[in-house]
């Protein structure tokens, strides 16, 4: 009886210690890849609130991804801002010569030479160099949303939940959109300086139709990412359903220049909430062109 009960436990601690074995060599990834900035860059490409201004004609993309199971897919991703964070859903050009900016690039395994650790530099083009642009078309001016999301071989994929997707808003500001001039603050005095005028040197500027100015609060969980809005205040009407704000005020003084002294140097609410803030400048055309521009 002795031998027949030791054989049984025997292959008890034989397959227990397999199972211990294999529990120890077996690693499940619940992690999603990693974004960072590429060797020699101060931060992913484009940064945080990439802006153009006439004479910046590409989007600079350089980052590097890793992921210790492997990375199975990278997408790049940009579609319009203009409506909030509704994605585009109600965006649609104005004036057919004009065109919403987009770009989507999907990059799976078969791209990677190494799928632990990817690195990747080029440029977006905003151009006659983009091949999705017309010889005739122009990119409409305004706020559009980028991310860079991630997937690897176990199907972990980065979030825009946990930021572990990167993404911010890039502000394609162009010559022929709304532009502006700000010469600073007094608050003390209640005075602003600066105006909003159409570039008439452009042929294809047209008339200003909205204005929303506003204070952000910094964003102090996250500096990277917009902060709230204190206050606002809106002229005209927009050409873009927005679900931020109202999408009417009060009628444009003028469509070809505004004083900013004379459209807020008597709002002493606004103006003494500008103080530690920052001020935000958005300005519409009639062809569907924004100017987005933010002052410390």
């Amino acid at each position: 009886m002795r031998k027949h009960t030791l054989i049984p436990l025997c292959g008890l601690l034989f397959l227990t210690s397999c199972l211990k074995e294999g529990n120890e060599e077996q690693t499940i990834d619940l992690s999603a890849p990693s974004i960072r900035a590429s060797a020699g860059q101060a931060s992913v490409q484009p940064e945080f609130f990439f802006k153009t201004d006439a004479n910046v004609l590409e989007i600079p993309l350089a980052f590097t991804i890793e992921d210790a199971s492997g990375i199975r897919e990278v997408k790049i991703e940009s579609h319009s801002g203009f409506d909030g964070h509704t994605h585009g859903k109600s965006a649609s050009a104005r004036n057919p010569k004009f065109k919403l900016f987009n770009h989507n690039q999907v990059m799976g395994v078969e791209s990677f030479e190494d799928d632990k650790q990817f690195t990747y530099s080029s440029s977006i083009y905003l151009d006659d160099r983009n091949p999705d642009l017309e010889s005739d078309e122009l990119i409409l001016g305004g706020p559009y949303h980028f991310s860079i999301q991630a997937t690897d071989v176990e199907g972990n994929g980065t979030t825009y939940r946990d930021n572990t997707t990167y993404h911010t808003t890039l502000y394609l500001n162009k010559p022929y959109a709304p532009q502006v001039d700000f010469t600073g603050t007094d608050i003390s005095a209640n005075r602003i300086g600066g105006r909003i005028f159409r570039n008439v040197a452009h042929e294809a500027s047209s008339d200003l139709i909205f204005i929303w100015v506003y204070v952000q609060a910094p964003n102090t969980e996250n500096p990277n990412q917009e902060g709230n809005i204190l206050k606002e205040r809106i002229w005209g009407k927009s050409n873009w359903p927005h679900q931020f704000r109202g999408n009417e005020g009060e009628g444009l003084p003028d469509t070809q220049e505004l004083d900013m002294g004379q459209l807020l140097g008597s709002d002493t609410d606004f103006l003494e909430s500008l103080a530690n803030n920052k001020f935000v400048v958005w300005a519409e055309d009639t062809n569907g062109n924004i100017s987005v521009n933010q002052f410390n």
